[in-house]
């Protein structure tokens, strides 16, 4: 990534004010999976990519919180070295992660949501992996009546066409949008989407499940 991160600094209030970051599940299917998850987890590590972010694990999932900016940046780099270096370790088989993103959470112990300015972010710039993912992909913007941020359906109408414009969005599923490509491409879709819905409601809520190496069939 050729990008410096203070080159991609967000404005408004600080992801420390907004509760910025993630929970995440990973699931090797194979004998291994001990080995394949805190060897991708060490991975990203190495790597540098958890510098700015509080990681704790728990017997359900690992959080990941984003206290500095690039909030956006720094969770999507993780979280696509993480699924890449678990299908690597696990020979290209079956890996599914589960990830649910939140900003703006009134419940969340960090959040503060009498801060002003909501940040605009940079679209996040990450490196593709080589690695074909398919995710069901749900977006939540979580308004309150009389919120001046509008209908809900209009702000998921548009993460839907952008995602469209990118070309990784393939078929509308049941509570949930398709998205196929590079697992660089699906994920920097869904954290750009929830990023940008940001801007303009306080409190939004994204899910994926993510599945690379699937032995079903694949499907346009």
């Amino acid at each position: 990534m050729s990008t410096k991160l203070e080159e991609l600094t967000d404005t408004g209030a600080t992801p420390d004010q907004l509760g910025i970051g993630m929970r995440l599940s990973i699931h090797p299917h194979c004998d291994d999976f001990v080995e394949v998850i805190l060897g991708a987890l060490a991975d990203a590590e190495a790597a540098g990519l958890t510098e700015g972010l509080v990681i704790d694990t728990d017997e359900v999932s690992t959080y990941v919180g984003a206290r500095t900016a690039p909030a956006e940046q720094r969770l999507a780099a993780y979280l696509t070295a993480v699924v890449a270096a678990a299908s690597r370790r696990s020979g290209g088989g079956h890996v599914v992660a589960h990830v649910l993103l939140s900003r703006g959470c009134p419940g969340e112990v960090s959040c503060d949501l009498a801060v002003t300015g909501l940040p605009d972010p940079a679209p996040v710039q990450l490196e593709r992996t080589g690695i074909r993912a398919a995710a069901q992909w749900s977006l939540y913007p979580l308004l309150d009546g009389g919120s001046d941020a509008g209908d809900h359906m209009a702000h998921i109408e548009a993460a839907i066409a952008s995602a469209r414009r990118r070309g990784t969005t393939t078929s509308p599923a049941h509570y949930a949008t398709k998205l196929t490509g590079d697992v660089a491409d699906v994920l920097a879709t869904a954290v750009d989407a929830w990023a940008q819905v940001g801007a303009h409601v306080p409190h939004v809520v994204t899910h994926l499940t993510v599945s690379v190496g699937s032995p079903s069939p694949v499907e346009a």
